[in-house]
């Protein structure tokens, strides 16, 4: 669903609460799918320079978030950058580099100004003809936090849900010894999910950013799909990978993209200045640094309390 493989994971048997998950899933993406040509997101898409696309409040407010960091971070979180993205068509068969011109059109298409949103009625204008929201940068984290929610209510004490690399969990793992978790990092040289590292922690949300995803190689060169919104190419830094800890998954999601940007240094002490968020970033000799919450515990293992 949603382009990728969604796990659940309780430690009691609740047909009830699995299928409750099952349905909100295939809700949301009624709403939010871009690839949906009947969705409340496709249909704003559709009417860009047209007119104003009244939605529900749960699209409205994810909408409203997520201008919200497009403006706070413009430098790097843009949900607006679809159309250059299509233009680059990486992971999606692209092979072509393209002009200058081409991209500095589409780069006129990114502003956030140009969304008008409209509280009192739920609507959304996107007021240039080509305009396109695509919210995959943090549709998946706002998903995540709003089912902790959903199994709380219904009294799931454990849980580990998985939307696509999004890892959030709930409660002590009743497992273990110790009531800790044990979450993999991916590692980006390998495409069959084996991990680089192991955090043993309590429950967080993990969710993690890297180049070696979607990308094509031109010339022997090699273009990932990680767009700057100011240049509209791959982002260049000293990052294949990041990883972010904290408690809240939609602004993991953001906060993933935006310290991918900032390079390892700059966003370790980024991350070290802000409360309530750990990183693991991975350079291109597989080589990890940790922010100064995480503790190195010798063989590839981590422990983040």
């Amino acid at each position: 669903m949603m382009g990728t493989i969604i796990s659940l994971t309780l430690f009691e048997q609740n047909e009830a609460v699995v299928n409750g998950v099952y349905d909100y899933l295939v809700t949301m993406d009624k709403v939010f799918s871009a690839n949906r040509s009947d969705s409340e997101l496709s249909k704003i898409n559709q009417n860009a320079g047209i007119k104003p696309v009244q939605v529900s409040q749960e699209c409205f407010e994810l909408i409203r978030d997520a201008i919200g960091y497009t403006k706070q971070f413009p430098e790097s979180f843009n949900v607006l950058i679809g159309p250059v993205v299509k233009l680059w068509k990486i992971g999606f068969g692209g092979k072509k580099v393209p002009t200058d011109e081409e991209i500095k059109n589409r780069l006129k298409l990114v502003e956030p100004d140009n969304v008008i949103l409209n509280p009192s009625q739920n609507s959304v204008f996107l007021q240039d003809t080509g305009m396109q929201l695509d919210l995959g940068a943090i549709a998946k984290g706002y998903f995540a936090d709003r089912i902790i929610d959903q199994l709380k209510r219904n009294g799931i004490k454990s849980a580990i849900i998985n939307l696509g690399g999004n890892v959030q969990i709930l409660g002590e793992n009743p497992t273990s010894v110790d009531q800790k978790w044990n979450i993999g990092i991916r590692n980006p040289n390998f495409e069959d999910g084996r991990s680089l590292a192991i955090v043993h922690t309590s429950p967080q949300t993990f969710v993690t950013s890297g180049v070696r995803e979607r990308y094509f190689r031109v010339n022997g060169k090699t273009y990932h799909h990680i767009l700057s919104p100011q240049t509209g190419y791959p982002v260049k830094n000293d990052i294949v990978q990041v990883s972010i800890i904290t408690d809240n998954s939609e602004l993991a999601e953001v906060y993933s993209t935006v310290f991918f940007f900032r390079g390892i240094q700059a966003g370790k002490r980024l991350i070290e200045s802000t409360s309530n968020i750990e990183g693991i970033f991975v350079n291109e000799r597989n080589e990890i640094t940790v922010t100064e919450g995480i503790k190195d515990l010798g063989e590839g293992v981590y422990l983040h309390d």
